[in-house]
C-alpha cells in the first residue's frame, strides 16, 4: 500500500478496520472452526500413526522369526547329506519364505498408511493455504476499495482525533501480522512440498516392494516344487536319493569327456555349421524368450540344493510345450533322460562350446544330427510329476553352456536383457 497523502492513507486504514469490525469477514478463520478442523486432523493421523505403529511391530516380529528359520537352515546345512535332511531344509527353507512374504506384505501395507498419513497432511495444508491466500486477498481488495474514499469522509465517520490515531496504531499491528501470515504461508508452502517428495519417495518405495514381493512368491514356489520332485523321484528313499546325486557326478564327469572326443571328431563339419562361433564369436541366442524371468542364474545361492551342489546353468521361465530353440548351430550329440535334468538335450558348436537344455517335456531334434542356430530341439516342461522334469522348480527350460567340457555362466555368452 502507497500513499501520498499520509491523511488520506490514515482514513483507508480506518474504513478498513470500521469494515472489518462491522462483520463484513475477519482475517483469520474463527478460533473454533479452527480448532474443530484441527482436531478432526488430528485424530486421522492419530489413528493412522498407530496403525503404523502396529504394522512396525509386526515387522519387528517377523524379523526375529525369519533370524530364527535362517539359523536353522544354517545348521541344517551343515548336517550329513541325506534325504532326511534335505527334505526338512527344505521345510525350513519354505517356511523362512513364507515369512518373507509376509513381511513383505505387512511392509507394503504400512507404507500405504503412511502415504495415506501424508495425502491427509497434504490434504490439510493445501486448504489452509488457499484460505489464506482468499483471506489476503479479501484484505487487498478492501483496501483498494478504501483508496476511492475522501480523507474528509474518515474523519467524518470517527468521533474524535484521539479515535482516529488509536485506529492508526490498531492497523499498524494488523499489517504486522499480515506480513508475518504471509511468511507463514511461505513457509507452509515449502512444508508442503517437502512431505509431496516424501509421500512420492513412498509411493517408489512401495513399487520396488511390490517387486520384491512376486519375487519371493515366486521364489516361495520353486521350493515348494522342488520338495514335490524330490519326493516325487526319490520315493522317499534314501538309497534312491545316493543314486541321483552319483548318476549327477557322473554326467558331468562323463560330459567333459564326450565333448572333447565329439569336437575332434566333428571339426571341420561343426566350422562350417556355425561360421559366428568358428570365427571365435562366442555369442549364443537365447534358446527361449527371457522376458518371463531368469527364475535361477549360474551358481544361484537362493537354489534349493545348493548346498548339494552349485546351480551350473540358468533356468529360464516357460510355460509347459514352449518351442525351445538351439542357442547355436552345432551337433546334437545327444538325447538322454535323468532323474536330475529328466528329458535334456546336449548340442556341441564350434569352438569348444556346447550346450544343454534340461526339464523338456518333448524331444524334436534327432540326435547325431546337424542344427541350425534357431532351430527347434524341443518343447519346455518342468511341471513337478511331469514325465522328463526330473528335479525341478516349476516349468522352465534349464540351459547350460560348457566351454572345454566345463559349465561356465551362460549370461557371458548370451544378449543382456534388462532386470526386472
Amino acid at each position: 500500500m502507497s500513499y501520498t497523502d499520509p491523511m488520506k492513507r490514515a482514513g483507508v486504514i480506518i474504513l478498513v478496520l470500521s469494515l472489518l469490525s462491522t462483520g463484513v469477514g475477519p482475517l483469520y478463520p474463527t478460533a473454533v472452526s479452527a480448532q474443530q478442523s484441527d482436531g478432526t486432523v488430528k485424530d486421522q493421523v492419530n489413528d493412522l500413526n498407530s496403525e503404523v505403529k502396529d504394522k512396525q511391530s509386526r515387522i519387528k516380529d517377523l524379523d526375529a522369526l525369519i533370524a530364527g528359520y535362517r539359523q536353522r537352515i544354517n545348521d541344517q546345512e551343515s548336517q550329513q547329506t541325506s534325504l532326511e535332511n534335505e527334505t526338512i531344509l527344505l521345510d525350513n527353507q519354505i517356511k523362512e519364505k513364507e515369512l518373507s512374504i509376509q513381511r513383505d506384505k505387512t511392509e507394503i501395507e504400512m507404507l500405504n498408511i503412511e502415504i495415506q498419513d501424508l495425502e491427509t497432511f497434504i490434504a490439510t495444508q493445501e486448504q489452509r493455504i488457499s484460505t489464506q491466500k482468499d483471506l489476503i486477498a479479501d484484505f487487498l481488495r478492501r483496501v483498494n476499495q478504501a483508496d476511492e474514499v475522501t480523507t474528509m469522509d474518515v474523519f467524518l465517520t470517527k468521533p474524535s482525533l484521539s479515535s482516529f490515531f488509536d485506529r492508526i496504531e490498531e492497523l499498524k499491528r494488523l499489517e504486522s501480522d499480515l506480513g508475518d501470515s504471509i511468511d507463514k504461508l511461505k513457509d507452509v508452502k515449502d512444508s508442503l512440498e517437502q512431505t509431496k517428495k516424501t509421500r512420492d519417495d513412498r509411493r517408489t518405495q512401495v513399487a520396488d516392494e511390490q517387486k520384491t514381493l512376486k519375487k519371493e512368491e515366486l521364489a516361495l514356489e520353486a521350493e515348494r516344487n522342488f520338495k514335490i520332485s524330490l519326493i516325487d523321484q526319490t520315493q522317499q528313499s534314501q538309497q534312491e536319493f545316493e543314486r541321483i546325486l552319483y548318476e549327477l557326478q557322473q554326467q558331468q564327469q562323463s560330459t567333459a569327456a564326450d565333448i572333447s572326443s565329439l569336437e575332434s571328431k566333428l571339426k571341420d563339419t561343426l566350422d562350417s555349421v556355425d561360421d559366428a562361433l568358428a570365427r571365435g564369436d562366442v555369442l549364443l541366442n537365447w534358446p527361449v524368450d527371457p522376458s518371463k524371468g531368469i527364475t535361477a542364474k549360474f551358481h544361484d545361492p537362493s537354489y534349493p540344493f545348493r548346498n548339494l551342489f552349485q546351480h551350473p546353468g540358468v533356468d529360464i521361465r516357460a510355460s509347459v510345450g514352449t518351442p525351445i530353440k538351439a542357442a547355436a548351430g552345432g551337433y546334437v550329440a545327444w538325447n538322454k533322460t535323468g532323474s536330475m535334468y529328466g528329458n535334456y538335450v546336449m548340442v556341441v558348436h564350434p569352438g569348444g562350446i556346447a550346450t544343454v537344455y534340461a526339464h523338456l517335456s518333448k524331444f524334436v531334434a534327432k540326435p547325431d544330427t546337424y542344427i541350425e542356430r534357431g532351430d527347434i530341439i524341443g518343447l519346455s516342461g518342468g511341471m513337478p510329476g511331469m514325465q522328463g522334469a526330473g528335479l525341478s522348480t516349476g516349468p522352465h527350460v534349464h540351459f547350460e553352456v560348457r566351454q572345454g567340457g566345463i559349465p561356465v555362466d551362460p549370461m557371458n555368452f548370451l544378449p543382456t536383457i534388462a532386470e526386472d
